[in-house]
């Protein structure tokens, strides 16, 4: 079940879509046929085309048609995984958004172990939910080291324990309009996990499965990966000044004195 207009959804999905052509299909029919089986959330799906230079758009249009209520952004040019995610973050409605790739390699049944955490109340109320991939069978052997000593990485310089930063993602609302997303580069989701934590709020991990890609490649390259690096080495200088600075002017109460 779509929200209706004027409903507010309880979670939008956010697709961005580059060269997938023979991946969305699945991709959109796996994620229907799970909303079908969930109409409370009242989802909707934002998926945005960045350009595609094979025959993505076309595949879109037709899906679209098939479902009435995604909302298609169409870049006229490829802009970028982030120009993507910053558009659909913009256009969703939901009190709760979720990162889904559209390659197919994240097995979308898994879907409600990220949404519920963010719809229950309590003790197991998550305001961020992370998927972590134990298994990475189908990364080869490079991008499999890639990937550890980035995690690696991060966690050594902002103090955390995250077992995945760039797999599908769910935040609150609350979260993504208090932060500002600052990267250009695929270093978005670790910042925007990190200021998560800054900011106090509950996340939570969940094990998800990785199944490889049927269809194409990955467009990640050590370019692309080199940039996300320097980006993460940019913020956590940012972010250490910042602390330092905000420590310097912290007031100190001083005792009351009475004049005679």
């Amino acid at each position: 079940m779509n929200p209706l207009p004027d409903e507010i959804p309880e979670i939008s999905f956010i697709i961005p879509v580059y060269n997938e052509e023979f991946n969305i299909g699945g991709v959109f029919k796996d994620l229907n046929q799970v909303i079908s089986e969930h109409p409370d959330w009242r989802a909707e799906m934002i998926v945005i085309e960045d350009g595609s230079s094979d025959g993505t758009r076309d595949v879109m249009l037709r899906l679209t048609e098939e479902y009435p209520h995604t909302q298609l952004i169409l870049h006229d040019k490829n802009c970028g995984y982030v120009r993507s995610m910053r558009d659909g973050i913009q256009k969703a409605r939901g009190r709760y958004l979720m990162y889904i790739g559209a390659d197919e390699e994240f097995d979308i049944s898994e879907v409600p172990s990220f949404v519920n955490p963010l719809l229950t109340e309590g003790d197991q109320h998550a305001d961020v939910v992370l998927g972590v991939r134990w298994q990475r069978n189908a990364y080869k052997l490079h991008r499999f080291f890639m990937s550890v000593i980035y995690i690696f990485m991060l966690n050594a310089m902002f103090k955390l324990r995250v077992n995945d930063y760039n797999w599908s993602q769910a935040w609150s609302r609350e979260l993504i309009e208090k932060i500002e997303i600052e990267s250009k580069s695929l270093f978005m989701l670790p910042e925007i996990i990190i200021k998560a934590y800054d900011l106090g709020y509950k996340v939570k991990e969940v094990p998800s499965n990785h199944r490889g890609r049927k269809w194409g490649k990955s467009s990640l390259n050590l370019k692309i990966f080199g940039f996300a690096l320097l980006e993460s080495f940019q913020f956590f200088f940012k972010r250490k000044m910042s602390k330092k600075k905000h420590k310097k002017c912290k007031s100190v109460d001083s005792p009351v004195k009475e004049l005679v």
